[in-house]
């Protein structure tokens, strides 16, 4: 009985957050626990779960940007304003875009070069990710994703995730359109400018280039073997990427991702942030966890 009259009570202070969002555009979130054909939207519609109440978030209204499919989206959380809502059949509809602008107004009045956020992943290819920063769109290259080099970020970074991300460089659009006023009437850019960067949160692994000597072995892990450039190495335990040319007269079938070599450094030239050296004999029996990336001391 008290369960009953708890969920009772959970479902009417949801209800009030969702009428209140229908009337005054708060913005709300809730996870994605499934994918339904909505017959009123006459499309495919996540279905939400806002505090035991069901709502439905058409593929239209999720994002101007153009998704192929929606697979990905299912567990992962929404900011929403509700849209409609249908007291007879206890459910609701959301609008994300409605959301994203309320945020992004948010978002430009708050926000301060340095400040860490958390970036919806609505895109990506081969060398950028598309990114929402509280409903403000932008663009993370992959130079500044990681010190991990990654040949394709597709394969390391997927639609719906979500990473954090620190603001380096900021232009709110008010800034933006009167930084210059012959530049500004030429090339106007009313949504100002925002740049991200994952890899400013990240411990840059070359701090750690004087614990490592010249003439000295360390063991290191394959992260990548490629026929032109060579193994692709991290040196442990500090995960200093280095490159060196396959043995001579050893087996290069036996040098995989993921194994373990020992490497003996040649050169350490800290001023260009590059390490030389050669790949002695592989540890044959060891092997590491297989890692996608290349980190480049960059």
């Amino acid at each position: 009985m008290q369960y009953q009259n708890d969920l009772a009570t959970e479902k009417a202070a949801a209800w009030a957050d969702i009428k209140s969002s229908q009337r005054s555009g708060n913005v709300l979130t809730a996870q994605a626990i499934g994918i339904e054909y909505f017959e009123s939207a006459k499309q495919e519609c996540l279905k939400l779960n806002y505090n035991g109440i069901y709502g439905y978030l058409p593929k239209a209204f999720i994002d101007e940007y153009d998704f192929k499919g929606i697979q990905n989206f299912v567990g992962k959380y929404f900011e929403f304003v509700a849209h409609t809502v249908d007291m007879e059949n206890q459910i609701f509809i959301a609008n994300r875009i409605e959301a994203l602008k309320t945020l992004s107004k948010r978002f430009w009045r708050q926000a301060k070069l340095g400040d860490t956020y958390a970036a919806f992943v609505r895109g990506v290819d081969q060398f950028n990710v598309y990114l929402l920063v509280n409903g403000v769109p932008t663009k993370l290259h992959r130079s500044d994703y990681s010190y991990t080099f990654y040949d394709d970020l597709r394969e390391e970074v997927f639609i719906g995730d979500t990473i954090e991300v620190k603001i380096t460089e900021l232009i709110k659009p008010d800034a933006a359109a009167a930084a210059d006023d012959v530049q500004a009437e030429e090339n106007p850019n009313p949504e100002g400018s925002l740049l991200v960067s994952k890899k400013a949160l990240e411990v840059d692994p070359m701090i750690f280039l004087n614990e490592y000597q010249e003439k000295a072995t360390y063991l290191g892990t394959i992260t990548k073997v490629h026929l032109d450039h060579g193994l692709f190495i991290r040196l442990e335990p500090r995960g200093i990427m280095v490159r060196s040319g396959f043995p001579p007269g050893g087996n290069s079938s036996r040098l995989k991702e993921g194994e373990q070599v020992n490497f003996k450094i040649q050169e350490i030239n800290a001023k260009e942030r590059r390490v030389k050296g050669i790949v002695i004999t592989p540890n044959q029996g060891f092997r590491a966890k297989t890692t996608r990336g290349i980190n480049y001391g960059r």
